[in-house]
């Protein structure tokens, strides 16, 4: 994918020849990419063209998840708050291809979830968090403990190589005038 964009002030200009889109729909040029983040529900439909879009999961629809979708037009999708989206033209057979698009923010339905959306919103904001945070303290308890026994470890070296020092400073100086 080529450079992000962002969506222009205006949709594009209504039709006059067969590579602009119709009235009411954004251009996408060909190799152009663009990265949207909804904050309310919102429709996708493909009017002219084809997209390649990659849809990444919401913090309530398991975060960090992707999952890609080509739509050709007459196609649409629901996209949910918080999902980032990155969409790019995209037409094998013609690279130069490019598409038309509306972004209607509406009612649009959303896939039902498989569990209540209570106990997933739990889950996810909760649960999940507290787990990871959990295991980073006990890693950083061990890593804690273990450079406690090191510095434990290294402080007895640096008092037994005293400990020679001044004995072999304080020995020799003897020996030699005994001798």
């Amino acid at each position: 994918m080529s450079p992000r964009t962002e969506l222009p002030s205006q949709p594009a200009a209504p039709a006059s020849a067969a590579r602009t889109p119709a009235a009411g729909c954004w251009k996408l040029a060909a190799g152009q990419a663009l990265s949207l983040r909804p904050r309310t529900r919102a429709t996708l439909q493909v009017a002219q063209g084809q997209v390649w879009l990659t849809v990444g999961g919401s913090l309530a629809e398991r975060s960090g998840t992707t999952a890609d979708h080509v739509l050709r037009a007459g196609d649409q999708l629901a996209i949910a708050p918080g999902q980032h989206v990155v969409m790019e033209a995209w037409c094998p057979s013609n690279p130069a291809g490019d598409a038309a698009f509306r972004w209607d923010h509406a009612e649009a339905p959303v896939p039902a979830r498989h569990r209540a959306s209570a106990a997933c919103d739990w889950e996810c904001g909760v649960l999940h968090p507290l787990r990871e945070l959990g295991a980073a303290l006990g890693a950083g308890g061990r890593a804690l403990g273990g450079a406690l026994v090191d510095a434990a470890d290294a402080g007895g070296r640096l008092a037994a190589g005293l400990a020679r020092f001044a004995v072999h400073r304080i020995a020799a100086p003897q020996r030699r005038t005994h001798a």
